[in-house]
């Protein structure tokens, strides 16, 4: 079992996948996750959630077939997709009489130590009402930023690291890190634990992600890099496990768990370096 009693504020990021169904959105998936958030919150615990989501939503709306690369035709995707998205997870969470807000990002916002400051004030202030905050990237009004978070895999940490989160934990559609692609590979095994990210450990990760997600486990291993030196261990498991995230807190030992690293302060971690 994995002891996760130190753990108070948690960052909760859900990949395009998970969320996607061959119509639109899988809102029998965002029930499930909202469900378990609410029972975290019941336990006391923040959450944060991190929803990606909206490009592909948007692309459905449009018919759209095939990934979409030209960035102002992904922007025209997030803007249609973007509010189909807010509108799934605020009536899910309603039904467990939670509130949720709308929080959309570029990385630009985050690096900036003003608007740093701004963000986490208001990010306080949301918590301590018990709101749960929904990030997203900015899509709509990027363009050099556009992707660069990898399926918001990197902003998810990010958030994590600016808010003092102790735990992250990303769902997505595998078990967790192999050391091979187990599709292809059948001695390829799962890694429980990860005490540091070595260079070995990220050759692990394969490329990107599916049609309409940008991420894929090396993001996702980048990601885990970005928390680590906030002092927040991550963990990659499987959101089609039931009751995967409440499995987890309790110690189930799910997916993989990276390990912090050495804890930096605020303004070491707005470093360009510390966020590639």
């Amino acid at each position: 079992m994995r002891d996760y009693s130190h753990v108070k504020r948690i960052v909760v990021k859900v990949g395009t996948n998970l969320l996607s169904s061959s119509d639109g959105i899988d809102d029998d998936r965002i029930d499930a996750i909202s469900a378990q958030i609410a029972a975290l919150k019941e336990r006391g615990y923040q959450v944060l959630l991190v929803s990606s989501g909206s490009i592909g939503l948007g692309a459905k709306e449009l018919r759209i077939k095939g990934k979409v690369k030209q960035i102002p035709l992904r922007q025209a995707c997030a803007s249609i997709g973007q509010p189909l998205l807010m509108t799934s997870w605020r009536r899910s969470f309603k039904k467990s009489g939670l509130l949720c807000s709308q929080v959309l990002l570029t990385r630009r916002d985050l690096n900036n130590r003003l608007t740093y400051v701004n963000l986490r004030n208001s990010i306080t202030t949301l918590l301590e009402l018990g709101v749960v905050p929904v990030f997203n990237e900015n899509d709509t009004v990027s363009t050099v930023e556009i992707g660069v978070f990898g399926d918001n895999d990197r902003m998810s940490a990010m958030v994590a690291s600016k808010i003092d989160a102790e735990l992250l934990i990303i769902l997505t559609d595998i078990e967790g890190l192999y050391t091979a692609d187990p599709r292809k590979d059948e001695s390829a095994r799962l890694l429980g634990e990860v005490e540091i990210l070595s260079d070995e450990v990220l050759s692990y990760a394969g490329g990107a992600g599916s049609t309409h997600s940008t991420g894929g486990m090396k993001t996702k291993l980048l990601a885990a890099k970005i928390a680590a030196v906030g002092g927040c261990g991550t963990i990659i498991a499987s959101g089609y496990e039931d009751d995967v995230l409440l499995r987890l807190i309790d110690g189930e030992l799910l997916g993989t768990y990276i390990h912090p690293a050495k804890r930096m302060s605020q303004r070491q971690r707005l470093r360009p370096d510390i966020m590639r």
